[in-house]
C-alpha cells in the first residue's frame, strides 16, 4: 500500500518547511490534478492565519446588502393613510382626549362622592350600630318598665280597689250617718211627741214607737192608780154607760201601724173595746170607745133571769139582801198589741180596777 497525501512523511516535511509551495501547482483554471502514480497529490492547501478585521470600519459598512442583483420590486413603504383620514382621526382623538379628561374629572368626582358616600355609609354605620345599642337599651329598659308598670298597675288596682272600697265605705257610713240623723231626727220628734203624749198620761209601748191614753170617767180616789179604771153599781144596771175610751197613737215619722189588737188576759172581763180603724198612719191618732160587758158585771137583780137576778159578780141583789159587798175587781189587763208596716210588733199593758158597789 502507498503512502500518498499526509502519509506521505517525506511531502510532509516539505510543507512544513516550504508551505504550500511545495504542492503541485495549479492549472490554468485555478484547478490541482490528482495523479495516482504522484505520491506527493491529494494534498490541498489552505490559510492558517486568521484576518484581522478592523471593527471600527466594519460598523461603518453596515449597509452592505445587495440589491442589484435581486428582482426590481417596489419598496415596501410605511403605513400610511390619506392625510384627511389622519387630520380626522387627529380631531377624533383630540375629542376624545377631552372626552377622556371630562371623564376622568367626572371619574375624580364621582370617586370623591363614592369616598364621601362610603364616609357617611361608615358614619352611619356607626350611628346604626349605637342605635341598635340604644335599641337594645331600650328593649332592656322598655322590659324593666313594663314589669315595673305591671308591679305598678297591680299595686294601682290594689290601690283603686281600696279607694273603691274605701269610698264605698265612706259613702255607707255617710249613708249611716244621714240614716242616723234621720232617724235621731226621727227619734227627736218621736221623743218630742212621746213626751208630749206621756206629759198627758198616755202610756208609750216598749219600743216607744206607739202610746195609749186612756181617758178615765169617775172613780174613788183608790182607782186611781190603776191606767184604766170605771165605777158602777148593781142598781145601775138598766142605765149602765162606759165613758172611757182608749187614745192609740203612732208616734213614729215614717212607719204605718197596720193591725192592733185588743187582748184580755184575767178575769172577770169586764168590759169590751169597740172596733175602730185597723191601721194608723205615722204621727195620728185613732180613739176607741170602752163598753162595760152586762152580761158579766150584772143586771140590777129585780127582774128574771134576763135582767141578772143572780148573774153577774159580786155584789149583786139576792131576793132577799145581797151576796157580796162593794167589791173592786183589778185582776184583767188589757194589752193593746200593734204590728207596724215594717213588720215590727210592741205592745202597751194597761192595768184596770173595776169598782162594783150595792147602789150608786
Amino acid at each position: 500500500m502507498k503512502n500518498s497525501g499526509l502519509k506521505n512523511e517525506a511531502q510532509v516535511a516539505k510543507i512544513f518547511v516550504s508551505g504550500s509551495d511545495a504542492l503541485p501547482q495549479t492549472n490554468d483554471i485555478g484547478v490541482r490534478l490528482f495523479k495516482e502514480s504522484d505520491l506527493t497529490d491529494g494534498i490541498i492547501a489552505g490559510k492558517l492565519t486568521r484576518p484581522k478585521y478592523n471593527t471600527k470600519e466594519l460598523k461603518k459598512s453596515v449597509d452592505t446588502t445587495i440589491f442589484e442583483l435581486l428582482p426590481n420590486e417596489a419598496p415596501i413603504g410605511l403605513p400610511m393613510v390619506l392625510r384627511s383620514i389622519y387630520e380626522d382621526a387627529l380631531k377624533r382623538i383630540d375629542e376624545l382626549n377631552a372626552l377622556l379628561e371630562r371623564l376622568n374629572v367626572t371619574i375624580g368626582e364621582r370617586d370623591a362622592t363614592i369616598a364621601e358616600l362610603q364616609s357617611i355609609i361608615e358614619q352611619l354605620r356607626i350611628e346604626l350600630e349605637n342605635e341598635q345599642l340604644k335599641a337594645n337599651i331600650a328593649n332592656q329598659q322598655s322590659e324593666i318598665a313594663n314589669t315595673q308598670i305591671g308591679e305598678t298597675t297591680i299595686d294601682l288596682q290594689n290601690a283603686i280597689q281600696n279607694s273603691i272600697n274605701e269610698a264605698i265605705a265612706r259613702v255607707s257610713l255617710t249613708a249611716r250617718v244621714e240614716a242616723l240623723l234621720q232617724e235621731n231626727e226621727s227619734l227627736r220628734e218621736q221623743l218630742f211627741g212621746l213626751a208630749a203624749q206621756t206629759a198627758e198620761g198616755a202610756i208609750s209601748g216598749g219600743d216607744n214607737g206607739f202610746t195609749v191614753k186612756v181617758n178615765n170617767g169617775d172613780g174613788d180616789a183608790g182607782q186611781l192608780s190603776a191606767d184604766l179604771y170605771a165605777k158602777c153599781s148593781a142598781k145601775d144596771a138598766g142605765s149602765r154607760k162606759m165613758t172611757n175610751t182608749l187614745e192609740v197613737s203612732n208616734v213614729t215619722t215614717d212607719n204605718k201601724i197596720t193591725k192592733i189588737d185588743f187582748v184580755f188576759d184575767g178575769e172577770p172581763k169586764w168590759f169590751t173595746v169597740k172596733a175602730g180603724a185597723s191601721s194608723i198612719e205615722p204621727e195620728t191618732s185613732e180613739t176607741y170607745q170602752c163598753e162595760y160587758d152586762q152580761g158579766v158585771i150584772g143586771g140590777p137583780g129585780t127582774g128574771g133571769a134576763g135582767d141578772g137576778n143572780r148573774e153577774g159578780i159580786k155584789p149583786r141583789r139576792r131576793r132577799i139582801g145581797w151576796r157580796g159587798k162593794a167589791t173592786n175587781y183589778t185582776e184583767l189587763v188589757l194589752k193593746v198589741k200593734v204590728t207596724f208596716a215594717d213588720g215590727s210588733t210592741d205592745e202597751v199593758n194597761l192595768s184596770t180596777d173595776l169598782r162594783k158597789n150595792r147602789k150608786s
